[in-house]
């Protein structure tokens, strides 16, 4: 089974609180737009046998961050032909961002252009497919975009959950 990245960038970025077989718990806190935020991530496990297991992380969800490989094309067929539809039957209306990983492996060690690689096109065209709100690009092994892309993806939180709302206070990230 080949994997997309996810726990690199999330790796990269967070604190791990509690681990699973299934399911990595992170926390962080940062300030966007002058608001306090604690951000809870779930980077859950894709497998098939972990579909049924999965469905129990979209509770309370603000924000879905939903991961392509730019180097795996069944990576990102499976935004639209499966992880698409399971987020609409177990979290309808969640706002999605689109996020490409390892945009580093477009370009090989000699700087060549990788032709089988996910183009930037490709991806936000992707994005407007499923509806996604936002579609950004990172790089774990270049340390690039991961931030921005947090950072984004708790705007669009707070425009679901406004500051001084009911509710913790909280975001929560699959």
């Amino acid at each position: 089974m080949e994997l997309c990245g996810r726990q690199k960038v999330v790796q990269r970025k967070m604190v791990l609180l509690r681990r699973c077989l299934w399911q990595d718990f992170r926390t962080e806190y940062i300030f966007v737009d002058n608001v306090h935020m604690e951000l809870s991530l779930w980077d859950t496990a894709g497998q098939e046998e972990f579909d049924r297991l999965r469905a129990l992380s979209y509770e309370d969800t603000h924000v879905l961050m939903l991961c392509f490989s730019v180097d795996s094309p069944d990576s990102f067929e499976n935004v639209g032909s499966k992880w698409i539809t399971e987020i609409n039957e177990n979290c309808p209306g969640v706002r999605v961002v689109l996020t490409a990983l390892k945009c580093d492996l477009r370009k090989d060690d000699e700087m060549n252009d990788n032709p089988s690689a996910i183009t930037f096109d490709q991806g936000l065209a992707k994005a407007k497919e499923i509806g996604a709100v936002k579609y950004l690009e990172c790089s774990a092994v270049q340390n690039r975009g991961i931030r921005e892309s947090f950072y984004e993806a708790a705007k669009v939180a707070l425009e679901v959950k406004p500051a001084g709302g009911s509710g913790s206070g909280g975001c929560v990230m699959l």
